[in-house]
């Protein structure tokens, strides 16, 4: 279920000003508690309207993945609060992390996005395989099977 942005900015505002409980507003939302408990904490931070508009897909600039890989590795500071400090998932901040240990700048810049399926394979189908060759006629008897099934 998507979560209206009025509805999160009405109980983010509830809980930040100490008016109801924070598993109360979860509640309110059906959502999981530790879900609106990062959710406030961010908003916290870098405030309602970061959280509010955190959720879109994003693409982030070159400089400032760098910024942040260099954050976590130069600075000392731990990936959870670059996280933080970033508005960012923690997820994705190790991620950037690995990359550019694997890689380089080069490794980590790279555009994967849509490059990677999600392991389901492709479902085969008659017209991948010459008609008459036993692939096509095992896919043809698996399918009639199916049919007769029904």
């Amino acid at each position: 279920m998507k979560i209206r942005e009025e509805d999160l900015r009405r109980e983010l505002e509830i809980a930040k000003g100490g008016k109801d409980s924070q598993k109360a507003c979860a509640m309110r939302l059906e959502m999981g508690y530790r879900r609106f408990k990062m959710l406030l904490a961010r908003a916290r931070i870098h405030g309602i309207e970061a959280v509010l508009h955190s959720n879109i897909l994003k693409t982030y600039t070159d400089s400032f993945k760098l910024e942040v890989v260099h954050s976590v590795l130069a600075g000392g500071n731990p990936a959870g609060i670059t996280a933080v400090r970033y508005n960012l998932n923690h997820s994705t901040v190790l991620e950037w992390i690995h990359k550019y240990e694997e890689g380089g700048e080069s490794r980590l810049l790279e555009d994967n996005r849509g490059k990677h399926s999600m392991g389901r394979k492709k479902k085969p189908r008659l017209e991948d395989y010459e008609p008459g060759s036993m692939e096509y006629l095992k896919l043809k008897v698996e399918l009639l099977e199916r049919e007769n099934a029904l």
